[in-house]
């Protein structure tokens, strides 16, 4: 009788030990760039804004002790003008993500200038690459927040 006992405890021991593993769950532990205003991939603006806002990229990862240059495009719709209805503070299309840092500015200033409601009246700041072969955007296939729509109205 003892040795039953034995075995039952040892078989309910071992399905136990083998089904907490099952639960494991391996986290994503993998760099990436995103940007986002508020959780969101697009913004309005109206068309009387007149100043400097800044859209931050960001940089999800654990202490990186090497610099890392991350270039973006800036996809401006046929409805606006650079000079008339906004101005690039920065002069290039990268950022440097130095050790230590984690987020990174792009500024635009906006200029109040009335728009054509027909036309493309949008500027998208896409995050292109980087010298270490970072993933861009949210992990994932869709790659969400690789891109940032502003909608001027």
């Amino acid at each position: 009788m003892k040795r039953i006992i034995n075995i039952i405890c040892l078989s309910v021991l071992s399905l136990f030990i083998a089904s907490c593993n099952k639960e494991l769950i391996t986290p994503y532990d993998n760099p990436f760039f995103y940007i986002h205003l508020n959780q969101a991939s697009s913004v309005n603006i109206q068309s009387t804004r007149n100043e400097t806002v800044d859209y931050n990229v960001y940089f999800s990862t654990k202490m990186q002790y090497d610099p890392i240059t991350l270039k973006y495009d800036v996809i401006v719709g046929n409805g606006l003008q650079e000079g008339v209805d906004f101005e690039l503070v920065s002069t290039t299309r990268e950022l440097v993500f130095k050790p230590g840092y984690f987020e990174m500015p792009i500024s635009i200033r906006w200029k109040s200038n009335p728009i054509d409601p027909a036309k493309d009246n949008t500027v998208t700041i896409k995050l292109i690459s980087n010298d270490k072969n970072i993933t861009i955007g949210l992990p994932g296939p869709d790659k969400n927040q690789s891109e940032f729509k502003i909608v001027k109205i």
